[in-house]
């Protein structure tokens, strides 16, 4: 069975941008070859690390959204451990709450859509954060 993980990872910022992009490459097919599918892929960018890690001062996050097997985890943080270009590495189960949150949201987006498909996603964002707050 599928479940919902997100994985940040830490590159060494001091890499040239094609070896980044490299890095992120090799980690999504890693888990497309190995049965998962990703869903969304944030590059955060060059950040200033809260402290030191290998010397370095700055790193390139990137977080991505995938779902895969329980058992493919061990595997993926593996690959992160034997990679010197990653600094750091977390990944996490996506909660269900979080998961049925976004299917409300996107289904709300889908009806306003159907109803006014010239609506904008932000400004339904807006509408259903101004329609909640008020009495």
């Amino acid at each position: 069975m599928l479940r919902e993980y997100e994985t940040t990872f830490i590159v060494d910022a001091h890499l040239p941008v094609a070896q980044i992009d490299g890095v992120i490459e090799k980690v999504t097919k890693h888990i497309e070859n190995n049965g998962g599918k990703v869903k969304f892929i944030d590059r955060w960018g060059k950040r200033r690390l809260a402290y030191e890690i290998a010397k370095k001062q700055y790193g390139y996050y990137v977080y991505i959204r995938f779902a895969a097997e329980g058992s493919f985890i061990k595997e993926l943080e593996r690959e992160f451990k034997l990679d010197d270009s990653v600094l750091r590495f977390l990944t996490v189960l996506v909660p269900k709450v979080v998961l049925k949150e976004e299917m409300e949201r996107e289904s709300k987006r889908q009806a306003i859509k159907a109803v006014d498909p010239d609506e904008s996603p932000e400004s339904v964002e807006e509408s259903s954060i101004l329609s909640s707050s008020e009495p």
